[in-house]
């Protein structure tokens, strides 16, 4: 019991570092652990619609939350009635893949990695084809989809898509 509770502290503390800069999204697989209540507990692949279905409180929207948020979040509804003292751990366990496209040699779809760049990113995909630009590149983030102008350095978050242009010369 001891070292189960060990566990959950290191594996909370890596989230804590982790949710700082990442919210939760479509493809994410999520894990829901109540403490001292394992019939509550879920892991979850987050789907469009970002609803998560939890016993006696229903549905909770899990979609650009952070997991912090979240648990929160859990926490505050079983206090409603449910459990007197919860204590809910949410954990991102992986995060939606990042995709390449444009002038690479292998465009698709990639997982994700903590502190990969643009860069790296490229040399996962095959590297740059011939008439790759080296400056056009593009990032789309987010849920607004906004187009992001991106260096070589940039860090890719969950979910990016990575553009690369052609030169013309």
């Amino acid at each position: 019991m001891l070292i189960r509770t060990l566990l959950l502290l290191i594996v909370s503390s890596l989230a804590w570092g982790q949710e700082a800069m990442f919210y939760i999204g479509t493809g994410d697989v999520i894990a829901i652990n109540v403490y001292s209540e394992p019939d509550l507990n879920q892991r979850v692949r987050i789907d469009k619609s970002g609803d998560v279905r939890m016993p006696f409180i229903g549905v909770v929207n899990a979609l650009g939350k952070t997991a912090s948020e979240l648990s929160s979040e859990i926490e505050d509804a079983y206090l409603d009635g449910y459990l007197v003292e919860p204590n809910v751990n949410v954990v991102i366990e992986r995060f939606r893949p990042f995709f390449i496209k444009g002038a690479v040699k292998a465009v698709g779809a990639y997982d994700f990695q903590f502190d990969l760049s643009v860069d790296e990113a490229i040399a996962i995909a095959g590297g740059l084809t011939e008439r790759a630009s080296k400056r056009d590149w593009f990032l789309i983030r987010g849920p607004e989809k906004n187009r992001i102008a991106t260096k070589a350095e940039q860090i890719v978050h969950p979910g990016d898509i990575i553009i690369i242009e052609q030169s013309m010369f």
